[in-house]
């Protein structure tokens, strides 16, 4: 089973405005709510896909109810733990006219003790060798990343694998413990981040992730917008490039091709071909507004334009 985790959900306000102006006044053309936080769309797109995902977190408060009663209309199982407080709210500012979007994001309520043992236990309860952790987004006030390396430890200890969706101090402090996910995804601005280095170019990525895969991770994908994805792999590495849209909004595109990845590799697909449906999936959610993520008949129709080379196999580099 793929377990998403959600630390930090959140209720997603698109607006819409013609042509971004900072300082000025903005004419809003429209405004969308959507539930949201990395885990929960992960595991909303795996539905659409037809998969069966298990949506794990926080939830606190009436709107943390709100995403809880939405996802179990949509068929999504659920271990949220409720608490005192409110869910955050992130504003997604998108300009029709560059198709850039502009994210105010909160940081959410602080987690009570009591709620945190709570969702460690009922995420223990549930670890088999078959289980894989979603480990996606930012983390909630007072959380540290000991969180994240005792539930990785946990389920690597029960046979299971953990997958890496985030930035900054969570990664650095992975790269300093002895937990290791069987997968980090990142953007190519969270590794420059990451790594305190200038990412300017596909090389420059290319070197930067083998950088961290040689740390002990087995498989580093980093991917970057419309330039595509580099993965560092255990079969290889490649460079998948995702087929190109019209852009009605990029929120949520990397969720969804993280989605797109796991449901291939957990079918038991090559990384190539793996490569090719998230970028697939990635892409058809840039074909819905706001944070409306993808329609499973887009991700069929664009898959045949996704596109992948290998650039080095069997430790042979082209």
């Amino acid at each position: 089973m793929i377990v998403t985790l959600t630390l930090n959900p959140a209720i997603d306000e698109t607006v819409e405005v013609e042509r971004f102006a900072e300082a000025d006044t903005n004419r809003v053309l429209s405004i969308r709510r959507d539930i949201g936080g990395k885990g929960i769309n992960v595991a909303r797109v795996l539905k659409e896909l037809g998969y069966e995902p298990l949506a794990a977190g926080f939830a606190p408060g009436k709107f943390g109810r709100m995403i809880e009663e939405q996802l179990l209309d949509a068929g999504i199982g659920c271990e949220f733990v409720p608490y005192a407080g409110e869910t955050r709210t992130n504003i997604n500012i998108m300009d029709t006219t560059t198709h850039r979007h502009t994210v105010l994001a909160a940081p959410g309520p602080d987690v009570p003790d009591e709620a945190l043992r709570r969702l460690q236990h009922r995420l223990i309860r549930r670890m088999r060798a078959d289980t894989w952790l979603v480990l996606a987004g930012s983390v909630p006030p007072p959380i540290g990343p000991s969180l994240h390396i005792e539930l990785m430890r946990e389920l690597s200890a029960r046979g299971g694998a953990s997958i890496l969706d985030a930035d900054g101090p969570v990664v650095e402090a992975v790269l300093h413990s002895d937990a290791r996910p069987m997968l980090l995804k990142m953007n190519d601005q969270e590794l420059g981040r990451l790594l305190h280095l200038p990412l300017d170019s596909e090389d420059a990525v290319r070197n930067g992730a083998r950088s961290v895969q040689r740390r002990g991770f087995p498989n580093v994908v980093i991917t970057r917008g419309g330039e595509g994805t580099i993965a560092i792999t255990e079969e290889g590495e490649f460079r998948a490039v995702p087929p190109l849209v019209e852009v009605q909004s990029a929120v949520g595109a990397g969720d969804g091709f993280l989605a797109g990845l796991l449901l291939a590799r957990k079918q038991g697909r090559g990384w190539a071909d793996a490569l090719a449906f998230a970028s697939a999936v990635g892409s058809a959610v840039c074909l819905s507004p706001g944070t409306g993520l993808c329609n499973a008949r887009d991700v069929i129709e664009l898959r045949p334009y996704a596109s992948v080379e290998a650039l080095a196999i069997a430790g042979v580099v082209r």
